[in-house]
């Protein structure tokens, strides 16, 4: 298995930082988790393309976490994708109204010569291709959903957005590679976010054996968020950067 950050930063534009997104693959199964905007141009960069994507995963509906979702059903109107495979989306309750409102707007984005597949899903797990996959409620928004993929005995979990919760110790325990919101540095704590500490602290709980912070917000320039992690967490410990792959 193989995760490649996609974008590690926020709705606040910078330029070196594209909003949320992630790429999950294995042999056979390529999916994404999350799909703020630019990450399928992302995507491209790290050669990947989207024909090749089983599935969408959307750990909630804020804009900079799901808005290429529309780009991505424009897209695959071209006739290069016709006759695809299917597609599937899976996110929180509230996921079909999103979609419909979305091809309300612009009803060119509706499905044509493939199947699209959209997931409400209920906390539980579920066989995708070559992958595990379960999640759990998170706290951020009513939507927000925490996934965790397990392949050959490797675990990647990502929180999205994330506040303090035991939920988050739960779906992270004892996982390979934990990426977790760390969005605003120690003492700048915004309600509904994690710091690094914080970030630390839940993966100390749930014994990950690796720590990857993400989500930063331009307050974190300028701060050593890894120390900042390092006070509450034993393991390893890196800093999220666009582009950049890893291997569980």
């Amino acid at each position: 298995m193989r995760v490649t950050v996609l974008g590690s930063g926020t709705a606040v534009p910078v330029p070196d930082r594209f909003p949320a997104g992630y790429l999950v693959e294995a042999p056979g199964t390529t999916v994404m988790v999350d799909c703020g905007p630019g990450t399928l141009r992302r995507l491209a960069q790290a050669g990947v393309g989207i024909e090749r994507l089983d599935a969408v995963f959307l750990t909630h509906f804020h804009t900079d976490h799901c808005s290429d979702l529309a780009a991505l059903l424009f897209a695959l109107h071209g006739p290069q994708y016709a006759g695809r495979k299917p597609i599937a989306v899976h996110a929180a309750p509230g996921l079909l109204r999103l979609v419909r409102l979305l091809t309300e707007a612009w009803p060119w984005l509706a499905p044509r010569d493939y199947r699209l597949d959209l997931v409400e899903l209920a906390p539980g797990s579920m066989r995708l291709g070559a992958l595990d996959v379960s999640w759990l409620p998170i706290r951020h928004t009513a939507q927000s959903l925490g996934y965790r993929f397990e392949h050959a005995g490797r675990t990647a979990v990502f929180s999205g957005d994330a506040d303090e919760c035991d939920e988050l110790v739960e779906l992270a325990r004892e996982a390979d590679l934990f990426v977790c919101d760390a969005a605003f540095p120690d003492g700048q704590r915004v309600e509904g976010h994690l710091t690094p500490s914080l970030a630390g602290s839940h993966a100390q709980r749930a014994r990950a054996r690796r720590l990857m912070l993400t989500h930063f917000y331009p307050q974190c320039e300028g701060h050593d968020l890894r120390a900042q992690a390092a006070s509450t967490f034993d393991g390893a410990i890196e800093l999220a950067a666009d582009l950049q792959s890893v291997t569980p």
